[in-house]
C-alpha cells in the first residue's frame, strides 16, 4: 500500500511577482520552493519520502491578484468584483522524488453569475471563503456562484488532476 502524509511547507511566501511573465510560472516556483522546503526537512528522516507533491493556486483577473481574504469584509469585496466576470485560476505543482523533479502549471477560466449582494453575504456567512484564493471555492457552496468553467475543474480545486497523473505516469515508466 501507500503511506500518505500530509505536511505543510513552512516556507515564506514572499517571491516577488513582479520578475515572472505571468501568475502560471509564479504559482509553479511558489510549489517548487515549498516543495524544497518539505524535502529538505524530511530527506534525513528514517523512512524520507518517496514522493513529495507541492502545489499553490492563485485567482486573477486582468492584473488583479486575489488570494486569501483577510475577513469577510475583504472576501464581500472580492466576489463582488469577480460577480458576472471572467477570471483565470492558475496552480503550480511540483512533484519530486530524491531522483527527478517536474514542475508544471495549469490555468482554468470561471466566470461567476449575475450574483446578488444577498447570495455573497449568504456564501460569506457559511465561513467557506476565508481560507481559499478569491475568497470562494468550487468543491463546496461556492459551486452556485459559478455560470462557467472552461478548463480543468480541478485546477480551480487546487490540483490538476488529469496533468498531474499524466505527469507521474512519465515519472514513474520503465521507459
Amino acid at each position: 500500500g501507500i503511506n500518505i502524509e500530509v505536511v505543510s511547507s513552512m516556507y515564506d511566501e514572499n517571491l516577488d511577482r513582479s520578475t515572472y511573465k505571468n501568475s502560471g510560472e509564479y504559482v509553479q516556483d511558489l510549489a517548487k520552493y515549498k516543495v524544497q522546503e518539505v524535502y529538505n526537512r524530511l530527506k534525513e528522516d528514517a523512512i524520507s519520502p518517496s514522493l513529495i507533491i507541492g502545489a499553490d493556486t492563485m485567482v486573477t483577473m486582468g492584473n488583479i491578484i486575489y488570494g486569501k481574504p483577510k475577513n469577510n469584509s475583504h472576501a464581500f469585496e472580492m466576489l463582488s468584483s469577480l460577480a458576472n466576470k471572467e477570471h483565470v485560476v492558475y496552480t503550480g505543482v511540483c512533484l519530486k522524488t530524491p531522483k527527478k523533479e517536474v514542475n508544471f502549471y495549469e490555468s482554468t477560466k470561471v466566470k461567476f453569475g449575475d450574483i446578488s449582494e444577498e447570495q455573497i453575504w449568504t456564501y460569506i456567512k457559511s465561513g467557506e471563503s476565508l481560507d481559499k484564493a478569491g475568497g470562494y471555492g468550487i468543491q463546496g457552496l461556492g459551486a452556485c456562484l459559478i455560470e462557467k468553467v472552461d478548463g480543468d475543474f480541478y485546477t480551480v480545486m487546487g490540483l490538476p488532476l488529469y496533468s498531474m497523473t499524466k505527469q507521474l505516469n512519465e515519472m514513474f515508466s520503465n521507459n
